[in-house]
C-alpha cells in the first residue's frame, strides 16, 4: 500500500489552503505525471551522456545533470510513483483541480402548439 494515503493527501493539500481537491483522480494524475518526468529526466541524462561519449560536447545543462543525479540516487530505494507522491505530499508540487468556467446558456424561446 503507498503512504501517504490519497485521503491523507488530500487532507494536508485542503487544510494548507492553497488547493481545494475533492477528487483522488486529480491527485493520480500529477502523481502520474511527475513519476513519467522523473523517468524523463533520467533518460535524457543517460542519453546526454552517452552522446557526450561519442562526440566529446556536453549538450545537457548542469542544472539537469544535478536533477537527474539527485532522481538516481532517491531511484536506488524507491520507484519513481513513491517519489511523486512524497514530493506531492510535501508539498514541492502545486496542484489544483481544473474546473472549465461555465457559460452562460442562452434562453431559447419555443413555440408551444395548441
Amino acid at each position: 500500500m503507498l503512504q501517504p494515503s490519497y485521503t491523507q493527501i488530500m487532507q494536508k493539500l485542503n487544510a494548507e489552503g492553497e488547493s481545494k481537491l475533492t477528487s483522488r483522480y486529480s491527485i493520480v494524475i500529477a502523481a502520474a505525471k511527475r513519476a513519467r518526468n522523473i523517468i524523463d529526466v533520467i533518460n535524457e541524462e543517460a542519453a546526454a551522456a552517452k552522446e557526450a561519449d561519442k562526440t566529446g560536447e556536453k549538450i545537457i545543462s548542469p542544472e539537469k545533470v544535478q536533477e537527474a543525479a539527485k532522481l538516481n540516487e532517491l531511484l536506488r530505494n524507491k520507484k519513481p510513483i513513491s517519489i511523486a507522491v512524497d514530493e506531492i505530499y510535501e508539498g514541492k508540487m502545486k496542484m489544483k483541480e481544473f474546473h472549465p468556467p461555465v457559460e452562460e446558456t442562452e434562453e431559447v424561446e419555443t413555440e408551444s402548439y395548441e
